[in-house]
C-alpha cells in the first residue's frame, strides 16, 4: 500500500511579529524602533528623579486634601444637629392683600397694645419666678442648719451620743445632705431636660442670634433649672442666680408670648399673631432683660444686658417696653422679699 502523501505546511515567508507601541509594553530603556537597549546618561537619571519626587508630592497634596475635607466633613455633621431661626418679615401677596383691608390700622393697633401686655405679663411671672427660686433656696437652708445640724448638736448635748462621735455623725450628716440636693440637681438635668445644664446664658445668646437649639425655652426646662439652681445653691455649690434668671426669663417670655405650652399640651388661642421666629426673638429679649433685673434688682442692667450682649437683632420699639416693664419686675422683686 501507497502511504498518504505528506503536506508540508510551512508558510513560504517567515514574518517577525509586529512591535505592539503601547505605553504598558514599552520599556523606558529601550528603544522602540530598533529593540536596542538605551545607554543610560545622568539627564535620564535626573528626569527619573524629578518625576518620582512630583509624584511625592501629589499624593502628599492626595492626603491633606482628604484630611481637610473628613475635617470639615465632621464640621458639617456637628452643624447639622441644629437648625436656624427664621427673622426675616414676610413679605407676599397675601401679606400685601391683608394691608389694603380698612382694618388693617385698626389689628396693627391692637397688636402693639398686646405687645405691651404680653411684656407686663412677663415682668410679673419673672419675677415670681425669682421669688420661688428665694423660697426654695431658704427652706433648704432652713431644713439643713435649723433642723437636722441643731437636732444632732441637741442629742450630743443630752449625751446620748459620745463626743468622740459627735463631732463626725453632723459633719456625714451635712455632706450628706448636700450630696443628696446636688444629685437632684444632676438628674433633673440628665433625664428631665438635657438642655437646662449649665447657666443658660450660653444657649440663650444663640437662640438670639438665630440658632435653634431642641428645648431651650420648653416648660420642663424651665422647671429642671429652678429646681436644680435651687438645690445646687442650698447643695453649697459656687452657683448663682444670674444665668438662671437670664434663661427663666427667656423661657417665660416664650411661652406667654406664645400662648400655648408644648411640653404639656395646651394651647390657649391668645396671641397666635405672635407665633412667628421674628416676634418670638423680641419677646425672648426682653425676657432675658427681666431676668437680670429679678436676678439683681437692676432693671437698667437687664435692659444693658439684652442690648449689649443678647441679641443682633434689635427693634428701636422694644427698648421702650424693656425699659417699662423690668421696673415693674423690680418692683415685685422686693415686694416678694
Amino acid at each position: 500500500m501507497r502511504r498518504p502523501l505528506s503536506i508540508d505546511r510551512t508558510p513560504l515567508l517567515w514574518r517577525t511579529p509586529a512591535r505592539t507601541l503601547s505605553h504598558s509594553s514599552l520599556d523606558p530603556n529601550e528603544d522602540p524602533a530598533t529593540g536596542l537597549e538605551r545607554v543610560s546618561s545622568s539627564s535620564n537619571l535626573f528626569d527619573r528623579r524629578k518625576r518620582e519626587e512630583r509624584l511625592r508630592e501629589r499624593e502628599g497634596r492626595l492626603r491633606r486634601r482628604d484630611k481637610r475635607r473628613s475635617v470639615i466633613g465632621n464640621e458639617h455633621t456637628l452643624s447639622e444637629k441644629y437648625e436656624s431661626l427664621d427673622y426675616e418679615i414676610v413679605e407676599n401677596e397675601l401679606y400685601r392683600a391683608a394691608e389694603m383691608d380698612k382694618d388693617h390700622q385698626k389689628k396693627l393697633f391692637r397688636r402693639s397694645v398686646n405687645r405691651w401686655v404680653v411684656c407686663f405679663l412677663i415682668g410679673v411671672f419673672t419675677a415670681l419666678v425669682a421669688a420661688c427660686i428665694d423660697v426654695l433656696v431658704y427652706y433648704n437652708s432652713k431644713l439643713k442648719f435649723h433642723i437636722i445640724i441643731n437636732g444632732l448638736v441637741q442629742i450630743c448635748e443630752h449625751g446620748r451620743i459620745g463626743d468622740s462621735g459627735c463631732t463626725w455623725i453632723i459633719l456625714f450628716t451635712w455632706a450628706l445632705y448636700n450630696c443628696a440636693l446636688v444629685s437632684v440637681a444632676a438628674l433633673l438635668v440628665l433625664f428631665v431636660s438635657p438642655a437646662a445644664i449649665g447657666s443658660g446664658i450660653p444657649q440663650i445668646k444663640c437662640f438670639l442670634n438665630g440658632v435653634q437649639i431642641p428645648g431651650v425655652v420648653r416648660l420642663k426646662t424651665l422647671v429642671a433649672k429652678v429646681i436644680g439652681v435651687s438645690c445646687s445653691v442650698g447643695g453649697g455649690l459656687a452657683a448663682g442666680k444670674e444665668g438662671p434668671m437670664i434663661h427663666s426669663g427667656a423661657v417665660v417670655a416664650a411661652g406667654i408670648s406664645q400662648g400655648r405650652c408644648i411640653s404639656i399640651p395646651f394651647d390657649s388661642g391668645l396671641f397666635k399673631y405672635f407665633r412667628n421666629d421674628h416676634e418670638k426673638r423680641d419677646f425672648v429679649s426682653a425676657g432675658a432683660a427681666a431676668g437680670v433685673s429679678a436676678a439683681f434688682a437692676s432693671p437698667i442692667g437687664g435692659v444693658l444686658f439684652s442690648l449689649e450682649e443678647g441679641a443682633s437683632f434689635w427693634n428701636q420699639s422694644l427698648t421702650w417696653r424693656m425699659a417699662s416693664f423690668p421696673f415693674l419686675n423690680f418692683f415685685f422683686v422686693k415686694t416678694d422679699r
